[in-house]
């Protein structure tokens, strides 16, 4: 709120992460989309940046530094030994990764705007199921979240969660759109990018304020779920995919997907490079059910339950 007679206005604000969702076109095409931060940015008014991250591990900062900030953020100094964990050991967890699921497929539900991709669903679980069962400090929705673009993304997650593990996910992970979890962080991050379409293109997901969101929720891991050949349109995508892959930590995944988590897969992915023992600080989590512990790396979770819990649409 402003007032009359200030002599002085200090505002802040990130213009490379999410605006507000403007739905009407001609408000659009008329400027309501962007911030007052940004329209003082533009009217030439001083910024100071903030360059300094304490956050989030330096291998997952190196590339929105690059691509967002102008190669500007700097890492505190402790922050590499703060965000060092366990799964490092493994390429397939480490600070960044993006898996390429290259035989997926998007869909549309009946009188829906928005996208599901059963096939990342199905690898995501699995993911989560491995991580879980080797890491029991992940059992905790306070630690690890799975994101999306998409809200039947997410509703798909969370009813095929309970389908496959018999608990209701809110209890042990949190799931949620890439607009829900603005302004929140996890240890772990896995993000679905859902589109999948050689013919067709990525939709909101190229807005690159909704990728820099979705990419920077993590502070140890983040674990970019998605179709290399659809996301690769976008010059963001394009470009953060070849950082994976000049980093050896792209991985092409083929059906069936439990394959890629098995032991022989697992040790062939293993880090020489020592990682540190678990922090000190790591709350006491409880145990899932015996069913999330010894549930079966199957592919078949039934069909959709439809429904509608918010969020955005393409």
């Amino acid at each position: 709120m402003f007032f009359l007679n200030m002599i002085y206005v200090n505002t802040v604000g990130d213009p490379v992460q999410l605006p507000a969702t403007v739905i009407s076109p001609v408000a659009e095409k008329f400027g309501y989309s962007m911030s007052l931060f940004k329209r003082f940015q533009k009217a030439g008014y001083p910024v100071q940046m903030l360059k300094t991250q304490y956050r989030m591990h330096p291998e997952i900062r190196s590339f929105p530094s690059k691509e967002f900030y102008d190669g500007e953020l700097e890492d505190g100094s402790d922050v590499k030994d703060r965000t060092k964990r366990l799964w490092h050991k493994y390429r397939c967890f480490g600070p960044f990764c993006f898996f390429d699921i290259h035989e997926g497929e998007e869909k549309q539900p009946d009188g829906s705007g928005s996208w599901v991709n059963d096939d990342e669903v199905d690898f995501v679980l699995l993911m989560y199921h491995k991580l879980v069962s080797s890491y029991p400090e992940l059992k905790s929705s306070s630690r690890l979240a799975i994101i999306s673009p998409y809200r039947h993304q997410v509703k798909q997650f969370r009813r095929k969660f309970m389908e496959k593990f018999g608990v209701d996910s809110e209890k042990v992970v949190d799931i949620n759109t890439v607009d829900g979890f603005q302004g929140r962080e996890k240890d772990v991050a896995i993000f679905s990018c859902v589109r999948a379409s050689k013919e067709r293109g990525i939709g909101f997901v190229a807005d690159f304020r909704r990728m820099n969101v979705g990419i920077t929720r993590a502070r140890a891991s983040v674990l970019v779920v998605g179709s290399a050949d659809a996301l690769r349109k976008d010059e963001h995508w394009k470009n953060l995919i070849t950082s994976a892959e000049e980093r050896n930590c792209l991985f092409k995944v083929s059906k069936p997907y439990a394959d890629f988590f098995n032991d022989d897969s697992l040790a062939a992915m293993r880090v020489e490079e020592a990682v540190p023992d678990a922090p000190d600080d790591v709350d006491p989590l409880y145990d899932l059910p015996p069913e999330i512990e010894h549930a079966p790396p199957d592919d078949d979770y039934g069909d959709d339950a439809g429904g509608d819990d918010g969020g955005m649409d393409d």
